[in-house]
């Protein structure tokens, strides 16, 4: 979500136009001989007569790959001592030419347009229309600095989903769906005692009984482990997104790449177990026989559409925030 403010392109450089080029059937020595006689250290291979330009082929490479091997520099080509790279036009980025140097650890690449040999452009040649700065324009709140800004404000937001949505529920603060014990009576097996009871992460509470949703799968079936399974999966992917937001947020301040993985599945599958929670309830409820008489716990669902909602936020954090613009030091002084 990072966008540079200002982007160069290989034709604000300042293109090479005085290069060498080698046929791909040259030997290497020839090569050799034509650096010297040009005074350069790289030469841009090309094929015969169509003149498509298939790589480099630079000084140190002849020394690396033909002379240090000890092979007869007389009789090998350069197409086998030359390093491949892809042509670069016009319009292709400072940015992406500098990366591929980079990548391949090389100086030179070929610049090409309309399929022809303009120049070559060197890595130093991108030194200079590199942005020192990157700067965050997507978002809607302008701060100073939007890394620290979105490590704060995501860590913020999963540490309170994570307490909201899955931490209290399991503490018994509040549940799911509620109903009273005498109506539920053929669903939790219990004698008529009175008074509400709620169905929490776990178990259901009431006053003066505690039913675990694994008895409630001997009594009403599968459907009670499953929710049992899910709420564990609920629990164990709840840690781990709220590890994953914190850690990939923390990663982004350090300039560190992460994986999408790490950065929207797994918080994304807490989403989906919050979610999927009640959905199960609600299958668990409409089959039980005899259809029991049973509400939703408004705290609850409101707490949980909450925590979904700021786990959602911290993913699409770079959505939140944006770099906020200071005018120029020149024309903070009146153009001086």
């Amino acid at each position: 979500m990072a966008l540079t403010k200002n982007e160069f392109f290989v034709k604000d450089l300042v293109i090479d136009d005085e290069y060498g080029v080698i046929d791909s059937k040259a030997t290497i020595q020839e090569a050799a001989k034509k650096m010297k006689e040009l005074g350069v250290p790289d030469l841009v291979v090309v094929e015969g007569e169509t003149q498509k330009v298939l790589g480099v082929i630079a000084d140190f490479d002849i020394v690396q790959n033909a002379v240090a091997e000890g092979n007869d520099c007389k009789s090998e080509t350069v197409i086998s001592t030359m390093y491949k790279i892809t042509p670069v036009e016009l319009n292709t980025s400072v940015n992406e030419v500098f990366i591929r140097m980079r990548d391949l650890n090389v100086n030179v690449v070929p610049v090409v347009e309309n399929g022809k040999l303009i120049g070559v452009c060197t890595i130093q040649d991108c030194w200079s229309y590199i942005p020192d700065k990157v700067v965050d324009e997507i978002g809607l709140i302008p701060v100073r600095n939007t890394r620290v800004a979105e490590f704060w404000f995501a860590s913020v937001c999963v540490i309170l989903a994570f307490t909201l949505g899955i931490i209290l529920p399991l503490a018994g603060v509040f549940g799911y769906f509620t109903g009273n014990q005498i109506d539920l009576l053929s669903l939790l097996g219990m004698g008529p005692v009175g008074g509400e009871v709620t169905f929490h992460l776990f178990e259901v509470r009431g006053a003066g009984i505690l039913v675990s949703f694994l008895d409630l799968f001997t009594r009403n079936g599968p459907i009670w482990l499953t929710i049992e399974i899910f709420s564990v999966l609920l629990l164990i992917f709840g840690m781990i997104g709220l590890f994953s937001i914190v850690y990939t947020s923390f990663s982004d301040t350090r300039n560190l790449q992460t994986g999408w993985i790490v950065r929207m599945v797994f918080p994304g599958m807490t989403v989906f177990f919050m979610a999927f929670q009640w959905i199960l309830f609600g299958i668990a409820f409409a089959i039980a026989t005899p259809s029991p008489e049973i509400l939703i716990d408004p705290v609850g669902l409101i707490m949980s559409v909450f925590s979904m909602i700021l786990i959602l936020l911290a993913i699409n954090r770079d959505y939140i925030f944006k770099a906020k613009e200071f005018p120029d030091s020149n024309e903070s002084l009146g153009g001086v």
